[in-house]
């Protein structure tokens, strides 16, 4: 496989919110790097994250949360042009003013939500509002950038776009607001866009229609996209590699292929078990054991360790660290991997 550019590195990630019922440790050490023009789909439980680690990455957190310790490295030069910076090397997001991070945010990353109508104003045309975010990190005149405006209303498979461009939210459905979004995140050509959810307000009949946009305005605007989701499904139709979190960590970052091909945490075998195949005829479907554990009171070690079947004495004492696993490109965090490995060559390369 030919080297790659990595966009972003994150490192040992710790947010925490601090709500009326004590303190809620909702990531605990993230670790996964980005490539150039790939996608990465962060995929796991609800509650496990996902979200969190988008939001703390682009300083986006409720006033209760908090990113205590980390970093969040960032390759691009364009943004250091924009933001003045000199240095050589990458930039650490979480070193950045509030200032510098409204330029950011927009013009270097970008972030679709799940819900299209809580993300536009409902006072403003669409076309108003996608022309706002083209004037403030493009710096075009009017004309101008209602023209460009238009244009990603084209593209984004909406017709006619002068028609479009007058509508306001709620006179859209909810695909087309959707799209809307998407239209505005790639509206200043965003080196890094992430998509939480992006399909989960829509109707079946529409999500890959969305989803097949997306993908193809990313590889047009040269942008890297990061996936959160918990369909398995979606994952393997879009991504490149996939991250699975657990109660707020990776836990196993590999590309697709080899995750639903051989998966080496316990956690990730589970996830990929359970899914439902249409070639199994089966009266109860597999699951994992236990529940997701409250993160105010997290257990102690690996966080898995109550619900998996491999735990030893020293998954309950200490976390593990997501390392490098049979070759560079498949990191796992777990203590009993060899053990996993073996089992999985008995079965002949596969799990579920």
């Amino acid at each position: 496989m030919a080297e790659k550019d990595v966009l972003m590195e994150v490192k040992n990630l710790v947010t925490r919110f601090y709500t009326e019922d004590g303190v809620v440790k909702a990531l605990e050490g993230v670790n996964f790097n980005l490539y150039k023009g790939e996608t990465l789909a962060l995929v796991g439980e609800t509650g496990c994250g996902k979200s969190v680690t988008a939001l703390s990455i682009l300083r986006l957190l409720a006033i209760s949360g908090k990113t205590l310790e980390g970093e969040a490295l960032f390759y691009d030069d364009e943004m250091k042009e924009k933001l003045g910076i000199t240095t050589d090397g990458p930039v650490d997001l979480f070193k950045l003013t509030k200032k510098q991070m409204l330029k950011v945010r927009g013009f270097t990353m970008s972030l679709i939500t799940q819900d299209p109508m809580t993300s536009l104003n409902p006072v403003y045309t669409v076309g108003e509002q996608i022309v706002e975010v083209i004037k403030l990190h493009k710096g075009l005149s009017d004309k101008e950038s209602k023209k460009q405006a238009l244009k990603l209303i084209e593209e984004v498979e909406l017709t006619p776009p002068e028609d479009i461009f007058i509508k306001y939210p709620h006179q859209l459905s909810g695909g087309q607001r959707q799209r809307i979004v998407i239209s505005i995140s790639l509206a200043a050509e965003p080196a890094l866009v992430f998509a939480d959810e992006p399909t989960t307000a829509l109707d079946v009949t529409i999500q890959a229609t969305v989803l097949g946009l997306l993908q193809q305005l990313k590889e047009e605007f040269n942008s890297s996209l990061i996936l959160i989701t918990h369909n398995l499904g979606i994952v393997a139709e879009t991504s490149d590699r996939i991250g699975v979190m657990y109660a707020g960590s990776v836990v196993e970052l590999v590309d697709k292929y080899t995750l639903f091909k051989r998966p080496l945490h316990p956690y990730s075998q589970g996830l990929i078990a359970s899914v439902p195949k249409i070639s199994e005829k089966k009266e109860t479907l597999n699951f994992i054991p236990g529940n997701v554990p409250n993160l105010i009171h997290p257990p102690s070690g690996c966080r898995f360790h109550p619900r998996c079947t491999y735990a030893t004495d020293i998954c309950k004492k200490k976390a593990p660290e997501l390392q490098s696993v049979e070759n560079d490109d498949h990191l796992v965090a777990c203590w009993n991997v060899k053990q996993v490995i073996k089992d999985l060559d008995k079965q002949g390369g596969a799990s579920g």
